[in-house]
């Protein structure tokens, strides 16, 4: 899984559930995976989803909806074509994209927060 460009990793509870998630709602292109991880792609950026071993995935407990984890170092952001149509496929997938702006960014930012169906919090912005 030796990577020349800039990546991040995103540990799961579920690897197909989550990276199907980035790949529908979000346009991420699949590079390549196995049972272990997944390896997506946006716009020379990968992002890694790997499979948090099931002896410690098993003792994990999401609600319904997730509560968002909000208070992790990072947070990913991501260019999409259409905001709009973002929002319905995450909410299909279990995930949310935020119908205001956060009360940090002006009214008319085209920008908006959501998370995905473990709780990771990312921002989109629409850019066709």
């Amino acid at each position: 899984m030796e990577s020349a460009s800039v990546s991040a990793v995103l540990f799961a509870h579920d690897l197909n559930k989550v990276s199907n998630f980035y790949a529908q709602a979000l346009g991420m292109g699949f590079t390549r995976g196995d049972e272990h991880h997944v390896i997506l792609n946006c716009r020379g950026f990968n992002l890694v989803v790997h499979q948090i071993p099931h002896h410690l995935a098993d003792g994990i407990v999401f609600e319904h909806p997730p509560r968002r984890r909000a208070e992790g170092a990072i947070r990913l952001n991501f260019p999409v074509q259409n905001i709009t149509e973002t929002r319905r496929l995450a909410r299909s997938m279990g995930g949310e994209v935020d119908s205001k702006p956060p009360s940090w960014a002006e009214p008319n930012a085209n920008v908006f927060l959501g998370y995905d169906p473990e709780g990771n919090v990312f921002k989109v912005s629409e850019h066709p």
